[in-house]
């Protein structure tokens, strides 16, 4: 069972076996997911400086994990034509507003799933600038910065 730690001047934190657990939330303060370790320590991929991240079960995982909460994959994918081929991709959006917060690669962009379609869905990339960790949402951070890097327009 999970032990629940609150810092009135911080994240609230879960410990299971031992891992923090943090959370992060939609633009629209919907929580989104949560994750073993900052999403700005994960690998990033070069083309989109998207977060890789591996989903999973916390209590199994050797490596950081990320579990979706309010966060759906679009049934249709976008294929993107990029410098080097396409890329056909699955957006996952928050559940509330819309926003495209990540997406997952299509199973035929991988080998030894070639023939196989559908969203690979262990893993998940998380786009720059779509989601803020609770922290930053309980001190009120002004987020008109973030909204232009995930193609939305402030009003």
């Amino acid at each position: 069972m999970a032990a629940q730690e609150t810092n009135p001047n911080g994240p609230s934190t879960s410990t299971t076996n031992s891992a923090n657990i943090l959370t992060y939330h939609c633009l629209c303060t919907q929580l989104s997911l949560a994750t073993t370790a900052p999403l700005e320590s994960m690998p990033k991929r070069q083309i989109d400086a998207a977060a890789i991240a591996t989903c999973g079960d916390f209590a199994s995982a050797s490596r950081p994990t990320l579990t979706m909460q309010a966060l759906s994959v679009d049934d249709s994918a976008t294929i993107l034509k990029l410098d080097d081929g396409f890329e056909k991709r699955y957006a996952v959006r928050c559940t509330r507003c819309g926003l495209a917060a990540g997406y997952q690669l299509d199973k035929s962009q991988f080998s030894g799933t070639e023939t196989q379609t559908g969203p690979r869905t262990d893993v998940v990339y998380i786009l720059t600038g779509g989601l803020l960790t609770t922290e930053e949402m309980r001190e009120g951070r002004s987020m008109e910065a973030e909204v232009g890097k995930v193609g939305m327009v402030a009003i």
